[in-house]
């Protein structure tokens, strides 16, 4: 899916303020936004071509000049290739990430810039780079369009990257603690009555993927629902013992690790087995329908608007 930001966001993303990108497009037409409910929409090739842009104004090039360039003689005047990480960042924001390790990878590209930042940061095990970025991002989208559009794209690109060995598994858990902090904060931010219904979410013992559980808990803030988020690699024991005492009305399960398959397996069975049969079992991720299949009881989520819609069942809004 073409992502698609508010000025807002592209003002963060470019370090243009909003008054100069207005400016640009009306008087050099550097860029030809779209525009809906909420305004003018960018694309990434447009968030791209302006960074590079902002790159080559932060070197002493006049807009004039600049704006009649296209992006490939853009990427020529700032030197290194378009597709290395820092290349469209004024030289002094590059200087501070540290030296370059070579192009983006294909598989980052679909994900644009921003996020090509984070995973090129995540290969370095640069933990302030990694917060840093995601900073911007949360700071600059309102946060359903944060997981709909950036962190489900991200998990996908993470898990794939790991299944290939490209990432190790100390990367991927770096940037669960990163993902972690930055979504906790956000949700412990949402105001949760105490009457509504409370969503117990982790995952289940020997799968350590936590984003998808992350991502869940947080669009369940966004409708209003409590959330009693436990993390990841719970026993079934005492994911069935936390459900009763938290006053639990389902217990939302990411099911991710492949290789662990059977285990998860007996460990989803006795779950269900287990709880009550007033407490629904939900499960997401993409070993999610043929274990929910198999098990009878969970109820799986093919993505995150299916999960959506079972939260306004449950009382949460959209």
């Amino acid at each position: 899916m073409q992502a698609r930001y508010p000025i807002g966001a592209v003002s963060v993303l470019t370090g243009l303020t909003v008054d100069t990108l207005r400016a640009w497009e009306r008087r050099h037409r550097v860029v030809t936004p779209s525009r809906d409910d909420r305004g003018r929409v960018y694309t990434d090739a447009d968030v791209h071509r302006l960074q590079l842009l902002a790159a080559a104004i932060a070197r002493g090039h006049p807009i004039g000049r600049l704006a009649r360039l296209a992006d490939a003689d853009l990427s020529a005047l700032l030197g290194p290739p378009a597709g290395v990480p820092g290349a469209a960042l004024p030289r002094e924001a590059a200087a501070r990430r540290g030296p370059r390790r070579g192009p983006a990878s294909d598989t980052e590209r679909p994900l644009g810039a921003p996020l090509g930042r984070v995973l090129a940061a995540l290969r370095r095990f640069d933990a302030f780079e990694v917060e840093r970025e995601l900073g911007r991002l949360a700071a600059a989208l309102p946060p359903r369009e944060l997981v709909h559009d950036w962190l489900v794209p991200l998990m996908r690109q993470t898990g794939t990257e790991w299944h290939a060995g490209r990432l190790s598994t100390a990367q991927e858990h770096l940037l669960s603690a990163a993902l972690r902090s930055l979504l906790g904060g956000i949700i412990r931010a949402m105001p949760q009555a105490a009457r509504r219904p409370n969503l117990l979410l982790t995952t289940l013992a020997h799968d350590r993927h936590e984003f998808g559980v992350l991502g869940a808990a947080m669009l369940a803030a966004l409708a209003g629902l409590r959330v009693t988020h436990l993390g990841c690699d719970l026993p079934a024991d005492e994911i069935v013992d936390a459900a009763r005492r938290s006053g639990a009305a389902a217990v939302v399960l990411g099911i991710t690790y492949s290789e662990a398959r059977p285990r998860l397996a007996g460990e989803l069975d006795r779950v269900a087995r287990r709880l009550p049969a007033g407490i629904e079992l939900w499960a997401g991720g993409p070993l999610a329908p043929a274990l929910a299949s198999a098990n009878g009881r969970a109820v799986p989520f093919a993505d995150f608007q299916a999960f959506e819609v079972a939260l306004a069942r449950l009382g949460g809004r959209l």
